[in-house]
């Protein structure tokens, strides 16, 4: 008795293929058990898959798996090797492993370029084992033989330059203004330009400026050519630069850096940016300028805002905050921004060489060349010794610090800064700076500090870049005499926790203090969260403090308006400035890609509404936004666009906007595939999507939607892994079917095909199948019209035969085509 599902396949076929029987340690298959629904069938030469993931001789596109982890994707021949099926290996892919090849003496034997299939002859206990299956090759090999790896480790073999590109990262943003007094338009465009020739970086950063009053402006604020040094670990930039800030103060120049690059190591700190927080009494525009250029504008509605995306140029330098409300009035603060102490481990060492001209965005200053050194080094005792020296015609310095880890209690650093100045006037200043810094997180307590520092300087101690950008009074008015710093989050279990931030500046010949201070406690229940601030902000300048009190709530309404929440605001400052505010916020569309928000709001006790409207939509070529504010008699209409151009030897592919390191996803043929975990981004036309960020020196999974392709197109392999150096465009190229899938009947002599014979596309040489019973071969990426190859072996003889196809309209409609051919 026979069951039938497609073709009839005996009872003994199937209780031969699912038992197992006990005491055995492999799964094994007796090809002449094959009863086949044709006696007229032969049976191909299918010795190779008599055993569980067996497959022919070939060569295959596999992931490779060393001892656990993977590693990434090769193309390798397979052989067989007295009846086994082994991969071609090289001293060169297991070195591109980690293998530690030098302490392996068997390897002497081999020739430059000479393959080798059976490792465990080289290597003793060394294993391979391929999943035909999954595609997936595992070595496993003995930890003697391996490199000594630090966790996260790439080797910098690895490591891809990527492709020649070059690209264009925009953010354009325009408002109208009606009022009373009149009407105005501004607009601010942000361009960030590269092209990529191997390992050289050639970027440009500019920006475009325009109002009705001031008319336009254009600013090329920094062009600059860069490279890994990898030998060195480090990076060599030449053109616009910046300072580190670790030390000295970080100042812009034109000319030469080289400095250790610690994105390279693995596990390293990567850095960060500070996190800008305020509050808007109406819909404002809210800018961020550094070292004179502005870095980031963007439009808020009236109330609490937070700018956690800063990409700033340099490492450390404060960062000046403007806010620029609906009727034009402007209210700027100070938000510090400088490194992290950073502790090295014993024997490490990090560096910086600068040289270069003075160049700031500023008008009216002081353009000298000078030098720049600064060293971290690693010693025993967990400490950390650090110094360097700057010097100028009008300038010398010389710095040299400690930095201690006591282990639970924190790590500390404290260092010695002596300046010798010039003063425009001519005299000479001589003045010296303590500083004190101190991290920690204290995971018993919940309390983390971020960053504690204290500076005092004496009374004629000058920074390099305040010495060049000021006069002598406006020099001795603006000199500091002490500042300090601190950021800090305590944790208070189911309550929420607590947020402190606070920065105060004294100066020697001015009364009044600089100060920012931020007090807030935020906590959640059941998803509403809630949150309550205090804002304080002064200026030794204008010595009129500004005091705000806040509270808002957020209501999730997921259960009425699916992905949707309702959020209540309220302000109050010690100038009489009082409002509330009532908003809707959500997401529509399958993939999450339209944003919407609505606020109606009351200030001045009442007296005066306002009324706010914003729509964004976030793209697989760009992001566009468009928001209406009203307020009293101004009404306000703000447009938004932003996003990327990439241009390649595969053509032009616009995106999502660019980070400094992307992929560029190159799927021939498909249109409309989706990568997974960015719904919103997909293939055009062509079959190419970009990814705007990805993780330089690190291995980044790239992994297509399948669900997504069209019903004509197949990938071979839906995962890629790409390790891109700073700054790189990696290419992730998915080798692509594109065509019809069809099921052939096919017969040779009069008679259905041998079983297990191969079948394959001419012209589609990536398209091969398995002949099955009845002569059945299954194919994807089939062309309209074409020739099939049949190839099989037969009492040790290679037998090939050939049959010409075209397709019907019927045999293209949607689903799998059927087609009977006679092979010849």
């Amino acid at each position: 008795m026979t069951f039938r599902l497609h073709r009839e396949v005996s009872v003994g076929m199937l209780l031969i293929l699912c038992y197992a029987r006990p005491g055995l340690t492999e799964d094994y298959f007796d090809p002449a058990a094959l009863e086949l629904s044709s006696s007229a069938q032969e049976r191909a030469d299918l010795r190779y898959f008599s055993e569980q993931g067996g497959q022919m001789p070939g060569t295959w596109a596999v992931t490779i798996e060393l001892n656990g982890h993977e590693e990434g994707t090769e193309t390798l021949t397979f052989v067989a090797v007295n009846g086994d099926l082994q991969p071609e290996l090289s001293v060169d892919l297991l070195a591109k492993l980690g293998v530690n090849v030098g302490v392996v003496p068997a390897f002497s034997r081999l020739h430059k370029g000479e393959t080798f299939t059976r490792i465990g002859d080289f290597i003793p206990a060394a294993k391979v084992k391929y999943d035909f299956s999954q595609q997936r090759l595992a070595l496993s090999i003995p930890q003697a033989a391996m490199k000594n790896r630090s966790r996260g480790y790439v080797p910098s073999s690895q490591w891809d330059d990527g492709i020649t590109a070059g690209f264009i990262d925009y953010n354009l943003t325009g408002a109208t203004a009606h009022r009373q007094s009149g009407d105005g338009t501004s607009a601010y465009l942000s361009l960030r330009n590269g092209i990529n020739i191997g390992p050289w970086r050639l970027r440009n950063t500019s920006s475009l400026n325009y109002s009705e009053t001031g008319g336009s402006r254009w600013q090329s604020q920094s062009s600059w050519l860069s490279r890994d040094l990898r030998g060195l670990k480090s990076q060599l930039r030449v053109g616009d630069a910046w300072t580190p800030g670790e030390i000295f103060d970080s100042v812009g120049f034109r000319g030469l850096q080289v400095a250790t690059s610690e994105s390279m190591l693995p596990d390293s700190q990567r850095g960060y940016a500070p996190t800008v927080r305020g509050v808007a009494h109406s819909f404002a525009r809210v800018s961020v300028s550094q070292h004179g250029y502005v870095i980031y504008e963007t439009w808020v509605a009236a109330g609490p805002f937070v700018i956690n995306d800063l990409f700033p140029g340099a490492q450390s330098g404060d960062l000046e905050v403007t806010i620029t409300e609906s009727d034009g009035t402007k209210r700027t603060f100070t938000q510090p921004y400088s490194a992290i102490p950073f502790m090295l481990r014993e024997g490490r060492f990090k560096y910086s060489v600068s040289v270069g001209r003075y160049h700031s965005g500023e008008s009216d200053v002081h353009n000298p060349n000078f030098v720049e050194t600064t060293f971290f080094y690693g010693l025993p005792g967990q400490m950390t010794l650090y110094g360097g020296g700057r010097g100028a015609d009008n300038y010398q310095a010389i710095a040299l610090g400690l930095g201690r880890s006591f282990g639970e209690f924190g790590s500390i650093g404290i260092d010695d800064t002596l300046a010798k100045s010039r003063l425009p006037d001519g005299d000479k200043a001589l003045g010296q700076a303590w500083r004190l810094q101190y991290q920690k997180d204290f995971t018993s307590t919940g309390t983390a500090f971020s960053l504690a520092s204290y500076r005092y300087a004496t009374r004629n101690f000058y920074e390099f870049g305040e010495l060049n950008q000021a006069d002598d009074s406006q020099l001795r008015r603006n000199n500091r005499r002490s500042r300090s710093q601190l950021t800090m989050t305590q944790s208070l279990g189911d309550m929420g926790s607590l947020s402190v931030s606070a920065w105060m500046q004294d100066y020697w010949h001015t009364a009044g203090e600089d100060k920012t201070i931020h007090l807030g406690w935020y906590t959640s229940w059941r998803g509403v969260t809630v949150g309550l601030g205090y804002y304080y902000t002064d200026s030794a300048v204008t010595r009129d403090p500004e005091r705000t009190v806040s509270f808002n709530v957020n209501i999730p309404l997921g259960k009425w308006l699916p992905d949707s929440s309702v959020s209540y605001f309220f302000n109050q400052s010690n100038r009489g400035i009082a409002t509330q505010q009532v908003s809707l916020n959500g997401t529509a569309l399958a993939d999450r890609s339209l944003s919407y928000n609505l606020q109606q709001g009351l200030s001045g006790g009442g007296q005066q509404q306002s009324t706010s409207l914003g729509v964004q939509y976030s793209g697989g070529y760009g992001n566009a936004s468009v928001g209406y504010d009203q307020s009293g008699g101004t009404r306000n209409i703000s447009l938004g666009l932003s996003g990327g151009v990439l241009a390649t030897r595969y053509g032009v592919t616009f995106s999502q906007p660019l980070s400094d390191t992307v992929a560029l996803l190159r799927v021939p043929g498909a249109k409309n595939v989706s990568p997974e975990g960015f719904s919103s981004i997909h293939t055009d036309s062509r079959g190419y999507a970009v990814i705007p960020s990805v993780s330089a020196y690190r291995k980044n999974t790239l992994t297509l939607n399948t669900e997504t392709l069209s019903e004509n197109a197949d990938v071979e392999q839906s995962g890629r892994i790409v390790i891109p150096t700073s700054g790189a465009v990696v290419l992730a190229d998915y080798k692509t079917h594109i065509g019809y899938r069809v099921l052939f009947s096919l017969r040779y002599k009069g008679a259905p095909l041998p079983f297990g014979a191969t079948a394959g596309v001419i012209e589609n040489p990536g398209s091969e199948g398995m002949v099955a019973d009845g002569g059945e071969a299954y194919l994807s990426g089939v062309p309209e019209r074409g020739t099939l190859r049949v190839r099989w072996n037969k009492n040790g003889m290679k037998i090939v035969c050939q049959a010409p196809f075209t397709l019907s309209a019927a045999h293209t409609a949607p689903g799998i085509a059927t087609l009977s051919l006679d092979c010849q």
